[in-house]
């Protein structure tokens, strides 16, 4: 009968009681790394009165200068019902501000205005702060590799996002 050699994850099982299995399984522990990056995340902007997918929202717009609604859910995949109830929000707070396309009174154009671009800035601190502190015992070098493993993901998915999706009319603006 052989014995497991004690390695940090069987430490980890061992103090947590979590399953080693789990401890091992990719999906379980990006999981458990977005939980904590997100309440992080989340208790920070709490205290401007504002989410996370709503500063998500804010920075493609800032980024962007302008962006109809449709793209922004398809960027952010947020379904277009929420997108909705997120620009709502960031109009109460005078943070943007749609407008009827004018080359499609259809679409809505959505800009940042100039209290929103500053909010943005001082969201990005806070956001990066949370971060910062979420992920305190992670190397430079283990964060550089998460970053790597992240964007490889992100641009194989930009290339085709959903794969297995049906084509959906409402998200294409039809």
């Amino acid at each position: 009968m052989s014995q497991k050699k004690a390695t940090p994850t069987v430490e980890v099982a061992a103090a947590t009681g979590v399953p080693l299995t789990l401890l091992e399984s990719p999906s379980f522990q990006i999981e458990r790394l977005r939980r904590r990056t997100r309440e992080q995340v989340e208790s920070a902007l709490s205290t401007r009165d504002t989410t996370l997918r709503e500063y998500w929202v804010l920075t493609c717009l800032a980024d962007r200068d302008a962006a109809s609604q449709t793209a922004l859910s398809e960027t952010l995949a947020i379904d277009a019902s929420d997108m909705v109830r997120l620009i709502d929000g960031l109009e109460e707070k005078g943070w943007a501000q749609r407008e009827r396309d004018p080359k499609d009174r259809r679409r809505q154009i959505v800009t940042t205005t100039k209290a929103g671009r500053k909010a943005q800035t001082e969201l990005a601190d806070m956001v990066a702060e949370a971060e910062s502190l979420a992920l305190d015992e992670s190397t430079g070098k283990q964060l550089k590799h998460l970053r790597k493993l992240t964007q490889a993901v992100l641009t194989t998915e930009s290339v085709d996002p959903c794969p297995d999706a049906p084509d959906d009319p409402v998200a294409k603006g039809a």
